[in-house]
C-alpha cells in the first residue's frame, strides 16, 4: 500500500514540476525579449532578413552576368536573399535614389491628405539647375502631390519640403533617415539630405539601397505613385497653372529599355555619382529588386542583365504550400486529439524561399528559433538556408482550432468530383495538446489508485472479519471444552 501512495505522489509531483517549469521559462523568455528590444530596438527584427553568407562562395550557385557599371546587386524582394552581387557593399554616392528613403519615411509618418507649406530654405537651398517643379516660397501642396513630384519628377525642393513637414527640419529628417536605415539592416549608409544632391558625407551601397526598396515595394500607395505614367498637379495658392509630371524610368514605359514585369523604380544622376537606378520587377511568383550604381549610362543595361539572370535561374517557393516539403503535412494539420479545443501548428503564408533551378527543396536546410513574443501566436521563426546562404524565412504559428472548425458539409460541397476520387493523404498527423494529455493521464492514475485503494480496503476488512470470526469460533470451542471439563469434574466428585 505504501508503494502505491508513493507512486501517486511521484505522479503529482511530476505534473506540478512540469507546470512550474513551463511558467518559469515563459516568464524568463518574456524578460529576455524586453531586454533585447530595449538594447537594439527594431534593428534585430528587420536586419535579420539581411544576414547570410555570400552566394558566390557556393560552387553550384549560378554564374552571374558581367556588369558594365562599378557596382550592382540583385535580391529577392520577399526574403532579401542576395542572388547576385558586384561590389554591393562599396560606399558610393546615390544621387536621387536617395528619395526612396524620403518616400519611405513620408509614407510612414504622414497621411496623403496633409498639406505641406514650403519654406524659403526648402525652395532656395537646392542647386538652381537641379531637378525641380518650380515650387515657390509659401506654396502649399498635399503630401500626395509631393509624392508624385518626388518620385516622377525627382523634384529636390519637394524633398526638402517633405523633410521639414515630417521632421520639422532638414537636419532632423536626415537623422531619421539614418536611424531608419540602421533599422532596415543597412551597414554602410549615411544620409545628410533628403534629395541626394552631392555631398561627400552622403553615401550608401547597392545592398543598402536594395533593403530600402524592399521596405517599400509591398506598400500599395508607393507602388501606385511610383508606377504612374503621368500626373497632373492642379493650380495651387501660388501657381495659377497646372503642372504636368511624367515618368522618367525608361523600363516603365514604351522605350528601348521596356522590360516585361517592371513595376516601380527610381532613377538618379549627378556627375559625382554617375547614373544610379533602383528597380522592382515581378514575374509569376518571382519578385526581384535590382540596384545599379556608378555607371556611365549603362544602368538600364546592367539592370536588365541582372533581372534576366534572376528570372531565368531561380524559382520562388511558398513553403506553406510546397508539396515536396517533408514537414508540410505535419505543419498543416489542424486536427486535434481531444475535441476541437486543441491547437495545431502551421507555417505562415509568407514563408517564402528563393532557390536556384539546379537545386531542389531537399537540399534546403531549416532551423527553428523559438519566439519570445508572449502576445503572438508565432511559436517559432523558421530560417531556410543552403551552405550558410540564407534562402528565406517564415513563421511557425500555433493555431487554436476553435477558430478553425471543420465543416464537413461545406467540404463535401466544395470538393470537386475529381478530387473526391483522390486517395486521402497517408501522412496526416494529429497534434496533441500536451496539457490535456497530462491531465487525462493524471486523472486516470488517480482513478486507478482509488480503485486499488478501495479493493485493498475491502480486502483488509474481509481479513479482519475472518479473524474476528475465527476468534469467536475458537472462544466458543474453548468454552465448550471448559463446560465439558466442569461437568466431568462434577461427575467425579459425586462418585
Amino acid at each position: 500500500m505504501k508503494k502505491s501512495y508513493r507512486a501517486l505522489c511521484l505522479i503529482l509531483a511530476a505534473f506540478f514540476l512540469c507546470f512550474f517549469y513551463t511558467e518559469r521559462t515563459s516568464l524568463a523568455a518574456d524578460a529576455s525579449q524586453e531586454e533585447t528590444y530595449e538594447a537594439s530596438g527594431e534593428v534585430s527584427v528587420e536586419a535579420a532578413d539581411t544576414q547570410g553568407a555570400d552566394p558566390s562562395t557556393i560552387s553550384t550557385w549560378p554564374q552571374g552576368p558581367e556588369l558594365l557599371g562599378e557596382a550592382g546587386v540583385l535580391i529577392d524582394a520577399r526574403t532579401g536573399t542576395v542572388l547576385f552581387a558586384k561590389n554591393a557593399d562599396e560606399a558610393l554616392y546615390p544621387a536621387s535614389i536617395t528619395k526612396l528613403m524620403t518616400a519611405l519615411l513620408t509614407l510612414e509618418n504622414a497621411s496623403l491628405s496633409e498639406v505641406v507649406t514650403f519654406s524659403r530654405e526648402a525652395v532656395f537651398s537646392i542647386e538652381a539647375d537641379s531637378s525641380n517643379i518650380a515650387v515657390t516660397e509659401g506654396e502649399q501642396l498635399t503630401v500626395e502631390q509631393c509624392m508624385y513630384a518626388l518620385l516622377l519628377q525627382s523634384a529636390n525642393e519637394v524633398a526638402n519640403g517633405l523633410a521639414e513637414h515630417v521632421a520639422g527640419g532638414m537636419d532632423a529628417f536626415a537623422e531619421m533617415m539614418n536611424n531608419r536605415a540602421a533599422q532596415l539592416g543597412c551597414t554602410n549608409t549615411h544620409f545628410v539630405n533628403a534629395h541626394g544632391l552631392h555631398n561627400e558625407n552622403h553615401y550608401t551601397t547597392c545592398h543598402d539601397m536594395a533593403l530600402i526598396m524592399k521596405a517599400l515595394v509591398h506598400n500599395d500607395t508607393f507602388i501606385r505613385i511610383c508606377a504612374a505614367g503621368k500626373y497632373t498637379i492642379e493650380p495651387t495658392n501660388k501657381q495659377p497653372d497646372s503642372r504636368y509630371l511624367v515618368q522618367k524610368h525608361k523600363m516603365l514605359y514604351d522605350s528601348e529599355y521596356t522590360y516585361e514585369g517592371t513595376v516601380a523604380g527610381k532613377t538618379g544622376y549627378t556627375p559625382e555619382a554617375g547614373n544610379t537606378l533602383v528597380t522592382y520587377a515581378v514575374r509569376g511568383d518571382m519578385e526581384l529588386i535590382a540596384v545599379s550604381m556608378k555607371t556611365n549610362w549603362t544602368h538600364y543595361d546592367d539592370t536588365i542583365a541582372m533581372f534576366e539572370f534572376g528570372f531565368n535561374n531561380f524559382t520562388a517557393y511558398n513553403m506553406a504550400e510546397a508539396k515536396e516539403n517533408t514537414g508540410s503535412d505535419f505543419l498543416s494539420s489542424s486536427q486535434g486529439v481531444f475535441d476541437t479545443s486543441s491547437a495545431s501548428l502551421e507555417l505562415s503564408g509568407d514563408s517564402w524561399i528563393i532557390l536556384p533551378n539546379n537545386m531542389s527543396l531537399n537540399d534546403v536546410e531549416s532551423s527553428l528559433t523559438l519566439s519570445t513574443a508572449s502576445a503572438s501566436n508565432v511559436l517559432a521563426n523558421v530560417t531556410y538556408s543552403y551552405q550558410g546562404v540564407r534562402l528565406g524565412s517564415g513563421s511557425l504559428l500555433l493555431i487554436d482550432s476553435a477558430d478553425k472548425h471543420f465543416d464537413f458539409k461545406e467540404h463535401e460541397t466544395a470538393q470537386s468530383p475529381s478530387s473526391a476520387k483522390e486517395k486521402p493523404s497517408q501522412n496526416s498527423t494529429l497534434f496533441i495538446n500536451v496539457w490535456i494529455l497530462l491531465a487525462v493521464i493524471l486523472c486516470g492514475a488517480i482513478i486507478y489508485f482509488l480503485v486499488l485503494f478501495i479493493r485493498r480496503k475491502r480486502a483488509m476488512n474481509r481479513s479482519v472479519i475472518k479473524v474476528r470470526n475465527s476468534r469467536r469460533t475458537s472462544m466458543r470451542r474453548h468454552r465448550r471444552r471448559q463446560n465439558v471439563l466442569r461437568s466431568r469434574n462434577k461427575d467425579l466428585d459425586r462418585r
